[in-house]
Parts: C-alpha cells; sequence; structure tokens
C-alpha cells in the first residue's frame, strides 16, 4: 500500500492493469475446430443445399438424423428440422443459404431430468424467401449434456446439407 501511497500514477497503472486482466478473462476462446462448443460461426458463412429436398403433403418440415431425411427422431440423438412457412407438398431446390444470425440455447423438458440442448440458425434465400429458421438439436441429463457442435449437425444434416464458413477454405 506504501508504494500506492507514495505514488499515485502507480496506482492508476495498477489498477488499469487488473480491469485488463479482468476484461480479457471475459473474452470467449473461439476456434476453428468445428467439434468445439467454442466455435463460432463467422459472419457471411452460408448452408449449402446440395439436392432437392422434398417436404410431404400436410406438413412444413423435414426432420434431418443421421444423414438421413424423415418425418420425426430421436430426440436423445442429434436431429435437425429444416422448416417452410407454408405445408407440403413442396421441392426445396439447391441453394446457398446465407446464415444471417444463429443462437446456441439450452431449455428444460422435464425438469430435472431432462435438458434440450440446440442450436438455431436463421437462414436468407434471395429465390426462396419462405425458409424458416432451422434447429438442431439434442435432449440429454443436465450433468452429461452439453450444446450440439457444429461437426454433429453435419453429421445430422449428411450430404444433403454442407456448411461454407467465411474466410476459411472448404478444407478446413
Amino acid at each position: 500500500m506504501r508504494l500506492i501511497e507514495r505514488n499515485p500514477r502507480t496506482g492508476k497503472c495498477l489498477c488499469g492493469l487488473v480491469i485488463a486482466v479482468l476484461l480479457a478473462g471475459c473474452q470467449t476462446v473461439g476456434t476453428k475446430d468445428t467439434a468445439s462448443i467454442n466455435f463460432r460461426i463467422p459472419r457471411g458463412s452460408k448452408l449449402v443445399l446440395n439436392r432437392e429436398l422434398t417436404i410431404p403433403a400436410g406438413v412444413a418440415h423435414v426432420i434431418f438424423q443421421q444423414g438421413e431425411p424423415g418425418p420425426a427422431a430421436n430426440e436423445f440423438e442429434v436431429n435437425c428440422r429444416f422448416e417452410v412457412r407454408d405445408l407440403g407438398p413442396r421441392v426445396i431446390h439447391p441453394d446457398s443459404f446465407l446464415i444471417t444470425r444463429w443462437s446456441s440455447q439450452r431449455e428444460w423438458v422435464n425438469e430435472p431430468s431432462t435438458l434440450k440442448f440446440y442450436k438455431v440458425f436463421h437462414l436468407k434465400s434471395e429465390r426462396q424467401v419462405d425458409i424458416m429458421p432451422m434447429t438442431c438439436q439434442i435432449w440429454s441429463y443436465p450433468l452429461i449434456g452439453r450444446p450440439v457442435t457444429i461437426r454433429q449437425i453435419q453429421e445430422a444434416l449428411g450430404g444433403y446439407f454442407t456448411f461454407e464458413f467465411a474466410g476459411q477454405s472448404p478444407s478446413e
């Protein structure tokens, strides 16, 4: 304390250093590893539909799990719900959807035993304007559950969709 009392500049400098260290500790660590829960989707990234996708009559969505589309899913395995505004039948043509924003969330399904971990992707296309946000999720037990990773989502979507991350080559 005597050092600070004798030289007020040292005290200000020390105080500034402490604040800088505390603020740096609040930073989220990013990574290029899509298997990490810390992967951040860069602004300008796209989700590309590689082949035609048929939405059956009477529904407005298709659920993907283990690389295949279907009407329903095992909620305890990663699955993605691709949705449009109006009921089918409908064909979605290959397209590139801009990911305008995304979020990673969790909520109780059945408290205290089951949590839903999910990511929501807001998609935009100039040609197909009625695309709704895509949700990818997994239900899990609170003590062992983890957020869904992009690699898990890619496995659920299979060859139907691929991510194109802005600023990265396709091989990364």
